[in-house]
């Protein structure tokens, strides 16, 4: 009987093999009278399986490295975008106080100045500046203020000397304070540096009102200039969104330079090129890529001139970063303002240095020409930017107009969103280039 089996089982072959390829598997089990005779279990072999999936490994392979290139591609420039727009740090330093002569003192006792308020609580909002001139000598020029101060409350003028002597301790002996008392008791101090006078403080009394000065026919105009563009996008976005006409200068070969310049240009406002030039302390400081240098001959300065001004696109003027040593060369001045004439681009000297030869070198090639009056954030803490911005509509009111110089800074930003309704009550906020001559 077993042999008969054998027989249809062989038989049976073709039919056993067709469905091996078609299931993959084979399974047969015969009997007879309750006894196991023969149990075939056939397979498809494991090694032609194998090479199926030795033949579809190199694509899934391909597959999986390209969708990982793509997703680290995405990524990476993602957190570059992400890290690009967040690296304030990497803004460069601007130049607003000397190092050395009467106005580089100046800067240093506004700053005192301001510090003394605030520890008699005295605040931005009692401050008046009554004048701000310039003056000078056969040998210096500087800025003389006159404020007056507005006291809530009688406060004893020694504990104004106190405050103030506290302040200006480490400027000794170059700078001297003196205190007066005037014949209706107020307090004034004045205050000088090596003879010569820079600041004049009166302190009304409480009992005394603040004078109250009319509107003008016709307001004063005011610009304001954002410096240190090109390296942080986030933040350049949100100076944009202030409602209001200011100016913004972007830095060349800077990483966002184009995109942040595009932006200001469809918003309307005016792109400058913040031109880096040589400073006196440099290279100890120095204003990066692209700087124009005391040292170059004028075929080099000229093609640095132009490689920088091909950097950002869409400016219609210039400003100095730093230049406290470049500006006062007279030479050098000219040959950028026969480029910057050529091209019909005006230029605002930042006048980081009072020696600056611009104004006469702009008034020789006739090229359109402003000069800074005020720096808002030399002290980078909101009641100096208030007293500065005060500063600054004061220069505006006596002569007409006026031109203040910010930065990218995040108090800079949240005073001006607060000073903005209030200092458009007493000005008119313009383009820069509505204030070249």
């Amino acid at each position: 009987m077993r042999g008969g089996v054998h027989w249809y089982v062989a038989q049976a072959i073709p039919q056993i093999d067709a469905e091996i390829a078609e299931k993959g598997h084979f399974w047969m089990e015969t009997s007879y009278d309750g006894r196991q005779m023969t149990t075939i279990k056939k397979r498809a072999r494991v090694k032609k399986k194998f090479h199926s999936s030795q033949e579809k490994l190199p694509i899934y392979l391909t597959v999986a490295i390209v969708g990982l290139s793509i997703f680290a591609a995405v990524s990476g420039y993602g957190l570059y975008r992400f890290l690009g727009s967040h690296r304030a740090c990497q803004i460069p330093i601007f130049e607003s106080v000397l190092s050395q002569g009467t106005e580089a003192s100046v800067k240093q006792i506004d700053r005192r100045i301001y510090d003394a308020l605030l520890a008699l609580n005295i605040h931005a909002g009692e401050v008046v500046f009554r004048s701000v001139e310039t003056r000078r000598d056969k040998e210096e020029v500087w800025t003389f203020s006159e404020m007056e101060i507005h006291l809530s409350r009688t406060v004893p003028q020694g504990i104004v000397e106190s405050a103030f002597y506290k302040q200006f301790s480490a400027l000794v002996p170059t700078t001297s304070l003196k205190f007066y008392l005037s014949p209706n008791k107020e307090t004034i101090i004045s205050c000088s540096v090596n003879g010569r006078q820079t600041h004049s403080l009166i302190f009304v009394t409480a009992r005394e009102k603040k004078p109250v000065v009319s509107p003008p026919d016709v307001l004063p105009m005011v610009a304001i200039i954002i410096d240190d563009l090109g390296y942080d996008e986030k933040m350049a976005s949100k100076f944009l969104e202030l409602d209001a006409g200011l100016s913004f200068s972007v830095l060349p070969h800077s990483p966002f330079q184009k995109s942040i310049a595009a932006a200001i240009h469809r918003s309307g406002r005016d792109v400058l090129l913040h031109l880096p030039m040589e400073p006196l302390e440099y290279p100890d400081v120095d204003p990066g890529e692209g700087t124009l240098l005391c040292s170059m001959y004028p075929d080099e300065l000229l093609a640095q001139l132009k490689k920088n001004l091909g950097s950002v696109p869409l400016v219609v003027g210039v400003n100095n970063h730093m230049g406290s040593r470049f500006t006062q060369d007279s030479a050098k001045m000219r040959q950028v303002f026969t480029m910057l004439k050529m091209r019909n681009l005006f230029f605002i000297d930042s006048f980081t240095n009072p020696g600056s030869h611009c104004a006469k070198a702009a008034k020789l090639l006739q090229v359109k020409f402003a000069r800074r009056d005020v720096f808002l954030d030399h002290a980078q803490d909101p009641h100096s930017i208030r007293l500065q911005i005060k500063r600054l509509l004061t220069v505006a009111k006596k002569k007409g107009w006026a031109i203040g110089i910010g930065h990218p800074y995040r108090v800079t930003l949240e005073v001006l969103r607060e000073e903005l309704p209030n200092i458009e009550q007493e000005v008119n906020i313009v383009r820069v280039s509505q204030l070249v001559s």
